[in-house]
């Protein structure tokens, strides 16, 4: 339920995310810059891996033109980054 198997949006698009996110909080000072506490660094890190949970390989313009099922679902409002945010705390909640 995580990620779908698309071209781009998948796990390992996922994983560099968080290596990005990594690498900018520890090795280029931005730990220090934010004063950033260890919660911080723990829940930006989790949403880094969260951030495309789900996503279908289309963009939100298509799923409002088309009409879809997650457009209709989300009021044609920020379609995807909505489903993503409740995909992932429907998985938070599940655990």
């Amino acid at each position: 339920m995580s990620y779908r198997s698309n071209f781009y949006h998948s796990q390992a698009h996922a994983a560099d995310v968080m290596q990005v996110i990594h690498t900018m909080i520890y090795d280029q000072g931005l730990k220090e810059m934010c004063n950033m506490s260890d919660l911080e660094v723990f829940t930006t890190l989790v949403s880094g891996a969260a951030h495309d949970m789900d996503h279908p390989g289309s963009n939100n313009v298509f799923e409002t033109k088309t009409r879809s099922k997650l457009a209709l679902l989300y009021n044609d409002a920020a379609v995807l980054e909505n489903h993503h945010t409740a995909s992932f705390f429907f998985l938070l909640e599940n655990i």
